[in-house]
């Protein structure tokens, strides 16, 4: 079965730490990167540079850090780990792929609800469906492979 796979290439162990520090840095850093932008007069209309580069300015940091999460290899990195990693993608595709296809359906509910007229929710575009992928996949990733070796631990017992 493992030939029939196509092999793919983990970052190392390291980058869960570089993952980490731009998770808890990365978005102060945008923010002070921007307000020294401001100070400086590299940035004239502050309303429209917010209006533009905000979801960036957020997301970026965010996607980064979990991609560097989940495409780092464990300590431990064997079958059963590529195993719950596969698990765990396929898992998060697929709730976001429900999510946002729900999303419209309560939406317009909750709207007829309130007296107002049916419409197209913002979702946060793609770049939010891309951090809610990543951020659930890591999760979920973590979760049963904790679930698993916890198992493991109580049956050597």
């Amino acid at each position: 079965m493992k030939e029939m796979l196509p092999e793919v290439k983990l970052l190392p162990y390291r980058y869960k730490r570089y993952g980490v520090w731009v998770l808890i840095i990365g978005i102060p850093v945008m923010a002070l990167l921007s307000m020294a932008l401001l100070s400086v007069g590299l940035i004239t209309d502050r309303q429209s540079f917010f209006a533009e580069w905000s979801y960036l300015m957020v997301y970026y940091p965010i996607i980064i850090g979990l991609a560097l999460l989940n495409f780092s290899k464990e300590k431990d990195e064997d079958e059963m780990v590529q195993h719950l990693r596969y698990q765990a993608f396929m898992n998060g595709v697929y709730y976001l792929i429900v999510g946002i296809l729900m999303l419209p359906f309560f939406y317009n509910v909750f709207r007829l609800l309130r007296g107002a007229s049916i419409g197209m929710p913002d979702i946060g575009g793609m770049l939010g469906a891309l951090a809610l992928l990543l951020f659930y996949t890591y999760l979920s990733f973590r979760y049963k492979l904790h679930q698993t070796r916890k198992s493991l631990a109580a049956d050597a017992e």
